[in-house]
């Protein structure tokens, strides 16, 4: 059950670092045509790539003998938590081009 539990979470972590990374190179190009730069480090920029780096080191903690002693769920786990990050905090507190903030901390 944990082996066949592990498949899943790597088959969905895979198909999701691909949307991801569709979307952050489609929102790059988006960004080049609308702004003139590919990227302006804008807080919702930075944590996009900040979440793709851990799901790329999850991949590589994954594939890398030497790292057999890592706990990939750990990284996984850790990478879930950059997500409603990104999502909650940046666009809902955080200032910036992609900030939809309703809350604002006095």
């Amino acid at each position: 059950m944990t082996q066949q539990l592990n498949r899943w979470s790597y088959r969905i972590i895979s198909l999701g670092f691909i949307f991801l990374t569709i979307g952050i190179l489609s929102g790059a190009v988006w960004a080049n045509e609308a702004w003139g730069s590919y990227c302006n480090w804008d807080p919702k920029e930075t944590w996009a790539f900040i979440t793709w780096i851990i799901f790329a080191i999850y991949f590589h903690t994954r594939t890398n003998t030497n790292l057999e002693g890592v706990n990939s769920a750990l990284v996984a786990s850790m990478g879930f938590l950059i997500i409603w990050i990104c999502y909650f905090g940046v666009n809902l507190l955080g200032i910036g081009l992609h900030s939809y903030g309703s809350f604002t901390l006095n």
